[in-house]
């Protein structure tokens, strides 16, 4: 046993002792007994990181992990877990093997990671070497390029800027800046491109995010047409890191025609300088890739605790994580850890032989990296279709909905997604594990995560603040994001914590407020 887990254990079995009911001090005791005594959180995220790794949506190493989490939790004695079809024409892509490597004018080993769903090159190729550094005007490109791409490697976009690393890679937050994001009493501006939005269209934005996963289509037909033989670029975040996530041509019509490379910011800045010069470097490379249907593979995994109050066991708190991941890593932090920890909430309440009023359920979401294709599917099928008014009676039975996606860094309060009338009963629940700094709220907004679906469906939809490490700089759909960078103090606390205020959402007279 870990000395902090006993400090932990020691001082939560008096948790609120001196409350007019022993009942919740009784459930919070056991609860901190399974979360902290005898976790397995860190377990779980590393047979999920370690044995199953990255989980692209729709590939046979998806519903590999999904089988595995679905037999774990049925393990447990969940009663009930089962799959859910998100997608029928989500297409599976799986690279066999790959290699970049520059020949002349001297040798160079090219960090890289092909692009998902991105067509192989039948073979090993060898092609000079051309900058493109922009496609925005396909006009101009046409009108310079044409007739001269064929056998030509591409190098596309702005060369990276140099990063001095002035700021640290990992960081949590500080007293000062939870202090103010809890004084906000407005809502973010409204504006769905914002990561802070409040108040989303998922029309308009799905619309959006059609039109942005669609912009260099047009010119890589070009390319296609033109007989270049492959696109080398980078997305310049700090030295060596290579990050191939971004790609969402993930039908089988919409692959990209040509093989699509990710390269180190290094790497791409001496190819450029290189070219600069008057030095056409010749690039050596190969992408065995595969690229398939199998629609089965497309599954949301939910689980279920029954309730045990005849009156309120219809309706459902419900946790979720999004399970899918992109391909160059183990999908460990996005979102491997959020998924972890979501079924180690699940398992604490079922171990601690606690029978919650309302039933418990956890949803780990497929294709959120796509536009949270699980969790919009799963929201047509049981609350009603997107673009009508007209919702079913099932949108009632939820209480609410708590979702993990921002990292492996520890919880440090809840976004309230402008839901006010919530503050004061989480701040009663958080109060128990004050001294963890778990209890920020705030009344703004975050984006980018499934539980956007849910707000969306006016249910109390919330997403967790969390410490960012090093999330957004070193692992945030990259070739980095591994075991190594996941805290397990953090993963006690965040599990152990969520476990417990599920628990007491689940056990109100009353389902949460909604916001009008």
């Amino acid at each position: 046993m870990k000395i902090f887990s006993k400090i932990f254990i020691t001082a939560f079995f008096f948790i609120g002792l001196s409350s007019t009911s022993q009942t919740l001090p009784q459930a919070l005791a056991k609860i901190n007994t399974e979360g902290f005594q005898k976790s397995e959180v860190i377990s779980l995220i590393t047979d999920l990181s370690d044995v199953y790794g990255p989980r692209l949506t729709g590939t046979n190493q998806y519903y590999t992990a999904a089988e595995w989490a679905k037999k774990t939790m049925e393990n447990w004695g969940m009663d009930k877990v089962y799959f859910e079809n998100y997608c029928d024409d989500c297409m599976g892509w799986e690279v066999k093997s790959f290699n970049v490597e520059m020949i002349e004018p001297a040798y160079m080993k090219i960090q890289a990671y092909p692009y998902a769903w991105t067509e192989p090159s039948n073979g090993v190729q060898i092609g000079d070497l051309i900058w493109i550094e922009s496609y925005a005007d396909l006009e101009n490109v046409k009108q310079k390029w044409s007739g001269k791409l064929k056998g030509k490697t591409i190098l596309m976009g702005a060369a990276p800027k140099q990063n001095m690393l002035f700021k640290p890679l990992s960081t949590r937050f500080t007293k000062d800046q939870i202090e103010d994001a809890q004084k906000s009493i407005v809502t973010a501006p409204n504006n769905s491109l914002d990561s802070s939005a409040s108040d989303i269209d998922l029309v308009e934005d799905d619309a959006e995010f059609e039109i942005y996963k669609r912009k260099d289509d047009a010119f890589f037909a070009f390319l296609k047409a033109e007989g270049a033989m492959n696109v080398m670029a980078t997305r310049p975040l700090f030295p060596g890191i290579i990050h191939p996530g971004g790609t969402y041509n993930y039908k089988k019509t919409d692959a990209k025609p040509i093989p699509y490379f990710a390269i180190s910011p290094e790497n791409f800045g001496k190819l450029q300088r290189l070219i600069v010069k008057g030095i056409n470097p010749k690039i050596k490379f190969n992408l065995d890739s595969e690229l398939y249907l199998k629609p089965e593979n497309n599954v949301n995994i939910i689980g279920e605790i029954i309730g045990s109050d005849p009156k309120l066991k219809d309706e459902v708190v419900m946790v979720g994580a999004h399970f899918d991941s992109w391909h160059s890593a183990s999908g460990t932090t996005d979102n491997g850890a959020g998924s972890a920890v979501m079924m180690e909430v699940m398992r604490i309440i079922k171990a601690s032989g606690l029978k919650p009023k309302r039933t418990i359920r956890i949803a780990l979401w497929g294709g959120e990296e796509q536009g949270y294709l699980g969790s919009m599917a799963y929201a047509e099928n049981h609350y009603g279709k997107l673009k009508e008014t007209k919702r079913k009676n099932e949108v009632e039975k939820i209480s609410a909905y708590l979702n993990m996606d921002n990292g492996a860094g520890q919880m440090r309060g809840i976004f309230l997604q402008g839901n006010e009338a919530v503050r004061p009963i989480f701040e009663e629940m958080l109060k128990p594990y004050a001294n963890l700094d778990v209890n920020a709220l705030t009344i703004e907004n975050t984006g980018g995560t499934d539980h956007v679906v849910f707000d969306y469906y006016k249910i109390p939809a919330f997403q967790i603040i969390q410490d960012e490490l090093n999330y957004s700089t070193v692992t945030h759909h990259t070739n980095l994001d591994v075991l190594e960078y996941v805290p397990e103090r953090d993963m006690m606390i965040n599990a152990t914590v969520l476990a417990a205020l599920v628990y007491q959402i689940a056990q109100e007279d009353v389902r949460l407020p909604r916001e009008d």
